[in-house]
């Protein structure tokens, strides 16, 4: 049976950043996990299009001890109940020198291998050039989520989710 697959990153395509030292980044506790509007009816609508939908997160904060297994684990299963096939997670630093820390595609190849047969569609939705590599490296299209710049290396450039699951669908 042919799938098609859409990867997603998760912080700031799926849920909010939170200020940190005067940075945007990601939350560390689950209190501070708040996933953006419009997400759920995202995810479904690629769901009903018989989308394969995995999340695929570069959490380094693990590796360095910021953050606790038992607080990304519940925002993994938030992620999970709204019908997200797989959550795929990176916990190294750029020290570790893996293969699945994206830019590197480790982990969207560890799904496609996992497969029976070739996707006849792959997309990469993103809000960091380091998505739209990774998503380069399997073939996939490749959709840059921004509101104020465009991605150049981007297949598409969308305000948020729900619009890019929209040109993914089209819909838009």
């Amino acid at each position: 049976m042919s799938h098609k697959v859409v990867f997603l990153d998760r912080d700031g395509v799926l849920n909010a950043l939170v200020e940190r030292n005067g940075r945007m980044v990601s939350p560390r506790f689950f209190k501070d996990f708040l996933l953006l509007d419009g997400v759920k009816d995202a995810i479904q609508l690629l769901l009903q299009q018989n989308y394969k939908v995995i999340v695929v997160t570069n959490q380094p904060d693990i590796s360095r001890g910021l953050m606790l297994q038992s607080e990304l684990d519940q925002m993994t299963k938030t992620l999970l109940a709204l019908g997200i096939n797989q959550v795929l997670i990176c916990p190294h630093s750029d020290d570790d020198a893996c293969q699945c820390k994206k830019p590197k595609p480790g982990l969207l190849t560890r799904y496609l291998d996992s497969l029976d047969s070739e996707p006849k569609a792959i997309w990469m939705i993103g809000d960091r050039e380091v998505d739209m590599r990774a998503g380069d490296a399997v073939g996939a299209k490749t959709i840059y989520i921004s509101q104020d710049r465009k991605e150049e290396t981007a297949f598409a450039t969308q305000p948020n989710l729900r619009s890019a699951v929209q040109r993914i669908t089209g819909e838009l």
